[in-house]
């Protein structure tokens, strides 16, 4: 099974390069984020004669997370339990009968200093309390999404630029760190643990791309379970490089 996650970053204004990706790789599934769409104005024609099934979570010109998949998709959790969020972050499905997903665009938090970074802090919590008693489980378990938070300095280009920034801020990586110490497993390290320049994120602007210039806010996280089926998990820069592209790279995860 390939499993691909990608912040399209409007699903109806990068459809076309998008499709092109789909129709390249060949993912069984994939995880979106920042769909930007309401559920009732999802463009699901477009993706249906691929073989798609798509389950979705939006609300209008912000967020908004979708499922893609060739298999089953059952069991489709909108949201995170007992965590009232106005905002379309979180869907969570079994696929196929045998491994769970829990898709995520969790919050930016702008800065340190931004309002907006408490609420994000606040959500990891909640998500960590979630999570927690999913790493023993018996059930297969994977998270995938933008995660908006570079873990380490080298998922950084310039970290020196980026001090300040939610996505660096010490309290966004402990949070993280502790999910990893637990043992949940950052599938692209776990497969690549010394490649340098590793960006899921290259902005728009300043000839990044060519620079260069990114960061790795998307993640893999596999429990106990799922570690076992885990085959690669790599970083995939053609949703990044067709024309009209989104501004984040593709992460690709195989299982068996």
């Amino acid at each position: 099974m390939k499993i691909l996650t990608l912040n399209i970053n409007s699903i109806r204004a990068h459809a076309e390069s998008f499709i092109k990706v789909l129709r390249e790789r060949r993912p069984d599934v994939v995880l979106v984020q920042e769909t930007k769409v309401e559920d009732h104005a999802f463009p699901h024609i477009l993706f249906e004669h691929l073989g798609y099934d798509v389950k979705t979570y939006g609300q209008k010109s912000w967020n908004g997370v979708a499922v893609f998949s060739k298999l089953s998709i059952e069991d489709i959790t909108r949201g995170m339990p007992h965590h009232a969020d106005p905002a379309a972050r979180m869907i969570e499905c079994v696929i196929d009968g045998r491994i769970r997903l829990i898709n995520v665009y969790m919050p930016n938090g702008e800065s340190i200093d931004s309002p907006k970074f408490p609420g994000k802090i606040e959500w990891m919590n909640h998500f960590s309390d979630h999570i927690h008693p999913l790493l023993n489980s018996e059930e297969p378990v994977i998270i995938g999404g933008d995660f908006n938070v570079a873990i380490m300095d080298r998922d950084v280009w310039n970290p020196k630029q980026y001090e300040g920034s939610s996505i660096s801020a010490p309290a966004a990586r402990k949070i993280m760190q502790e999910w990893l110490d637990a043992g949940w497993v950052d599938c692209y390290r776990h497969f690549n643990p010394d490649a340098e320049n590793a960006w899921t994120w290259i902005g728009y602007r300043g000839g990044s791309l060519g620079k260069d210039h990114g960061l790795r806010l998307d993640y893999f996280l596999a429990n106990h379970a799922a570690k076992k089926l885990i085959k690669s998990c790599e970083i995939d820069m053609l949703p990044r490089t067709e024309s009209k592209p989104t501004d984040h790279c593709g992460l690709m995860l195989e299982i068996n």
